[in-house]
């Protein structure tokens, strides 16, 4: 129920241009080789300062090999000199004595029990019960 003559609509792609691809392209080119660029001097970058901090602890790892020798070697003369005594005899000078402790003197008992107040017959002097 079309009026008049109907026609299929016409499609006409219209995207970049081939020049415009090849713009692109090229602009894509250059990006990577910039990058790959950057990428290798981080990278030689890195290594050397891995190579710096390489050298930097072989360093600090000998010296503290030479000091741990030197230590070794002094603490093995502290050890020898502490056995290789040698001794000598003199007189003491301002020499305190010590003496035997006499026995202490105990006073006299003040305590007397007469032996006329005590009655001498059998059993007086206990008090038991039977």
């Amino acid at each position: 129920m079309c009026i008049g003559g109907s026609s299929a609509p016409q499609i006409v792609y219209s995207g970049p241009s081939a020049a415009d691809i090849e713009a692109q392209s090229q602009q894509l080119q250059q990006y990577t080789q910039q990058s790959a660029a950057q990428q290798e001097q981080f990278a030689a970058s890195l290594r050397q300062q891995i190579e710096q901090t390489n050298a930097q602890a072989e360093s600090q790892r000998s010296q503290l090999e030479r000091e741990r020798t030197a230590a070794a070697a002094d603490m093995a003369a502290q050890q020898q000199a502490a056995y290789s005594v040698t001794t000598a005899e003199a007189d003491p000078v301002m020499a305190q004595t010590t003496q035997a402790r006499a026995p202490k003197k105990k006073p006299e008992s003040s305590l007397k029990i007469s032996a006329g107040s005590v009655a001498t017959t059998a059993g007086s002097g206990l008090n038991i019960g039977v």
